[in-house]
């Protein structure tokens, strides 16, 4: 099919930008599931040791607790950019197989897109929710809770980012290109190379 030159060049711009973002967010998100697994580690010890301190010791370690629901909700958000990325959210693939291949595209762009838009939100709102943090103290440690609450706002930014790449990545494989992308029923996944 023979398009124009400016088709081409926007082609081209959207290919920079998403290998740009996939340069960042690719190491970004890898980074934040091996943490995520050094933090559930944590969690496990830190729950043995309790147990222990309780059955042995008679004495309960309450530091211990809340420091592994931190451990668990900081897992959380450190895998959920690579999640995002790979495609490993729950996906129903029946419908979206029945949907012929251009509009299975379009359908993941608005998906996408409204994910970003209450990522965008989320973060907004993840900003007054770090603030308020500053004035509330840990229940057994001598820290404010905005040592904790941090990794929120963090965590949305780099899902933003993330579905920003999705979306450019989505867009250019609805033109014909090659985008670096599989398609697991509506949700993307980027191939790594």
């Amino acid at each position: 099919r023979n398009r124009g030159a400016g088709a081409n060049r926007m082609e081209s711009l959207l290919l920079k930008v998403a290998n740009l973002l996939g340069r960042r967010n690719a190491p970004l998100a890898r980074r934040g599931r091996d943490a995520a697994g050094v933090l559930l580690a944590v969690m496990l010890a830190l729950a043995l040791a309790q147990i222990a301190s309780r059955g042995l010791l008679h004495y309960s370690l309450g530091w211990a607790e809340e420091l592994a629901r931190v451990a668990l909700v900081w897992s959380v958000l450190l895998v959920a950019p690579y999640a995002y990325r790979n495609g490993a959210n729950v996906a129903i693939v029946s419908f979206a197989d029945a949907l012929p291949p251009r509009l299975l595209l379009a359908v993941s762009v608005l998906l996408n897109l409204l994910v970003v838009w209450i990522l965008l939100v989320l973060l907004n709102e993840s900003f007054a929710f770090w603030r308020r943090g500053l004035d509330m103290m840990a229940a057994t440690l001598d820290l404010k809770m905005a040592w904790f609450y941090w990794i929120v706002p963090v965590s949305f930014a780099a899902m933003v980012l993330v579905g920003i790449e999705l979306l450019v990545r989505l867009v250019l494989r609805l033109l014909g290109a090659q985008s670096g992308i599989a398609m697991e029923g509506a949700m993307p996944a980027v191939v790594e190379n």
